[in-house]
């Protein structure tokens, strides 16, 4: 009982501290039926106030012990809600930070997107790259390892760099509807807003996301390894990556997915 959370202030090591054992009389691995015991509460008479106060709110605690039910360990999932199984997503939603949904969440998590690409977009829509722009500020500038621009910013990389947004040109063909345009809040604004049918709007979030991590990875492979991929050869990734998404969904055995590897065929 000294380590478990079974009262609403918390666990007893965690309010009374190592010496509380002492100061309440009860040994460090007593259990609750050891301790309460004939509906009475057996702890020693102890002069620390704080302790006093602790000891009458355990005792207002209404608590029914049944000697024919077996200790077992329940999980909260709402509020005054109990489960006896664990379930990540409740257990998440309760200990989160809730805060007002923003309006681009399903151009970065969706269901048909790759996680460790929507990881990088959703960096991105933040700003949070360790663009030349930001390490600036730690004075180590870094020009644009495509172009030459002296300020690499975010907005630059995607996609005002002209390496960039020729690669965006070819790999987004013609699902956006309209001609791309280079500006990144543009782009956004047209992904997040615009008319599309279903199967359109995935492809055009699956490309946004892999041509994002594509550009952000080849950007990191120049700076750091040395390594050059042509324009050519990255598109090609970023096509292959999005067609072995698609294979991997079994979009032709899905009603709502059937249709989309000869989408994705016909905008380029």
């Amino acid at each position: 009982m000294y380590r478990d959370l079974w009262h609403p202030r918390g666990r007893l090591i965690d309010l009374t501290g190592e010496l509380g054992t002492q100061k309440l009389g009860i040994r460090r691995d007593a259990k609750i039926c050891e301790v309460f015991v004939a509906g009475e509460w057996r702890f020693r008479n102890c002069r620390d106030h704080r302790i006093q106060e602790l000891v009458q709110a355990i005792i207002r605690y209404p608590l029914a012990l049944q000697d024919s039910i077996s200790d077992g360990a329940i999980w909260k999932c709402g509020e005054n809600e109990y489960k006896d199984r664990f379930v990540a997503a409740e257990t998440w939603n309760l200990v989160r930070e809730h805060k007002a949904e923003v309006p681009w969440h399903k151009l970065v998590w969706f269901p048909q997107g790759v996680p460790r690409y929507g990881f990088i977009t959703w960096l991105a829509v933040r700003d949070r790259l360790a663009t030349g722009h930001r390490t600036s500020q730690w004075g180590q500038p870094q020009v644009c390892i495509y172009c030459g621009e002296p300020d690499e910013t975010r907005d630059h990389l995607f996609f005002a760099c002209p390496f960039t947004f020729t690669l965006w040109l070819r790999v987004v063909g013609n699902l956006l509807g309209v001609e791309p345009d280079p500006d990144w809040h543009t782009t956004l604004t047209r992904l997040l807003t615009g008319s599309y049918d279903k199967l359109t709007s995935i492809l055009l979030r699956l490309v946004f996301q892999v041509t994002i991590y594509s550009i952000w990875r080849e950007r990191n492979d120049r700076r750091h390894k040395g390594c050059v991929k042509s324009m050519d050869q990255v598109a090609r990734v970023i096509d292959k990556t999005v067609r072995n998404r698609i294979t991997s969904l079994d979009y032709r055995y899905k009603p709502r997915l059937q249709g989309l590897m000869q989408r994705w065929f016909s905008a380029h």
